[in-house]
Formats: C-alpha cells, structure tokens, sequence
C-alpha cells in the first residue's frame, strides 16, 4: 500500500468519479483505475460499487476513507514537522464541557492562538461521558472534562484544576437562615439540577442516595445559564461548580450556602487518547493546557 494509492482513493471517494479524479490529480483514468484494483486485491475488500459510470463506496470502502483521511493527515503534519524553521500548521480538535468553555478555556485558546496563528482550532461542545468515544473514533484529539476522576485504561488523563462544588441558592431562600446546611436539609427542597449526561451529576444524585433524602420536584437543564437564572430568580436550591456561578455571587444575585455535609469536588482534566499521535500543533496546546492550568491547582 503506497503514500500515491491512499491519495488516489481519497480523491475518488470525494469526487465518486475516477474521471474526475484523474483529472484532479494530473493521472490518465486507466491509472487511477489501476491504482485503485491493486488497493482492493490487497486488502480482499471491494471499495466501490460501479454501476455504468457512476462509482459509489461500499460499506468497507466508507471505513476506509475515514482511516485514509487520519493517515493523510498524519503524513501531511509529519511533513511539516520536518521542514527546518517551519511554523506550526495543522489542525486541532477539542472537545469540552460547556462549563469550560465558557470560563477556562477562554484564556487557553486566546494564548494559543497568538502564539500559532496558523493552527486552525475546531472546538467540539459536548457531554463529559461522550469524549471517550470522540477520542477513540478520532473526531477530536484532546478533551477537557468537568468531573470526578476518570479511570480509562485506553486513555491519559491529566487533572489540572480542582474545582470546588458549591450549594447555591437565592439569598431569600429559607436555607440561607441556617448556620450550617447538611445533605437531609435539603429534604422536600426544590432541587435544579443539570442533564443526566452531566459529568459532575452523578456526584450530586450519589451525595443525596447515600443520605437518603427525597428532594422535592426536580427541574433538569442543558445549560448552566438556564440553572443559574432558575436559582437566582427562587425557583429551587442547586449544587454547582463554583467558577460558573462567581459572578453571580460578587453580584448577589446568588447566595453559597454554608455546606457541612459530604465533600463535593470534582477536577478540570484534560484527556488524550494513550495511542494518539502527538502532532507539532497538538503537542503544542497540550504544553501550553499545562503552562496555563497546573498552576491554578
């Protein structure tokens, strides 16, 4: 299998057309046909379907334009890591928790980019329990969770920030007379909490498990915003991290509550799948995560 073949294929699978693609590449058609007969037999696989003179791929050959595109990628950034004085080129793909998008990630990209102008950055906003299949499938290169530690054999985790979890509530709320708050306070409280594919949701529903307390009717939300104002305009008590909710706290708007239960910590940490190849671009943001984050621990 040759760097020339890989080349080939990708063109044909985007054009579905060994004219076109001969015409693309500078190739008479009989050469790309070849090209792409000898890449079948040698993986006894068929990769396109020809109906009259409509090419089209098969199943097999929609899998293997995916890892052809990984690999031409590859090549290309190993190209450009070895040419002398070559700025850092490429491409990275993040994804992160909306919570981080919004405050730690900010100043991280920021930086990034005025230091590798060339680098294009494409940020994927999802759910903390989605990356490790995002990692392993290579639909981005590094994430950035908020939640308890995470413990995949396939991947390298690196804690960066311990994030504190905060009880809030409007200041008016019967709550904020109390001293102190423990978890069988919040018995037949109304209770705002995030979606279940939240990271750090499983921490709260566990903290209230483990001491038997019934909530009272619970409102569940996508966004933090959205919980926020619910709790800022009386609608019910939650527990956040607490850089999402500093603001609103300097503001008023919002009141920490004087927790004495169970401890609620959860970690900001970057993820990278332990097989991936570390591009120029991508070692970069991964060097600077560190320089920015480790120090706010």
């Amino acid at each position: 299998m040759e760097i020339r073949q890989l080349r080939i294929f990708a063109v044909a699978a985007r054009r579905l057309s060994f004219t076109k693609a001969a015409e693309e590449l500078g190739y008479v058609q009989s050469n790309v046909t070849a090209q792409i007969r000898q890449l079948e037999d040698e993986l006894d696989v068929k990769l396109f379907d020809r109906l009259g003179r409509q090419i089209y791929l098969t199943a097999a050959g929609r899998k293997f334009e995916v890892h052809v595109q990984h690999l031409l990628q590859q090549i290309q950034e190993i190209g450009d890591d070895m040419k002398p004085g070559q700025e850092i080129r490429g491409k990275v793909s993040i994804g992160a928790a909306e919570s981080l998008c919004v405050y730690r990630l900010p100043s991280l990209l920021r930086e990034y980019r005025r230091r590798y102008p060339q680098v294009e950055l494409h940020l994927e906003v999802n759910s903390c329990q989605n990356f490790a299949g995002m990692l392993r499938d290579g639909s981005i290169d590094v994430a950035f969770s908020l939640t308890q530690l995470i413990r995949l054999a396939d991947m390298k985790t690196t804690v960066l920030i311990k994030e504190p979890m905060i009880v809030v509530a409007h200041p008016s709320h019967p709550l904020a007379a109390k001293s102190f708050l423990v978890p069988e306070d919040l018995e037949g409280q109304a209770f705002i909490l995030t979606e279940k594919t939240c990271g750090y949701r499983p921490l709260v529903i566990n903290m209230l498990q483990e001491a038997n307390v019934t909530t009272g009717p619970m409102l569940e939300f996508s966004s933090i915003g959205a919980i926020k104002e619910c709790v800022a305009i009386g609608l019910g008590v939650s527990v956040m991290p607490r850089i999402a909710v500093e603001q609103e706290l300097e503001q008023g708007r919002l009141l920490e509550l004087p927790w004495r239960g169970p401890h609620l910590g959860i970690k900001t940490q970057m993820m990278l799948h332990r097989d991936k190849w570390l591009s120029p671009a991508l070692k970069a943001f991964i060097q600077l995560a560190e320089e920015l984050m480790l120090g706010k621990r």
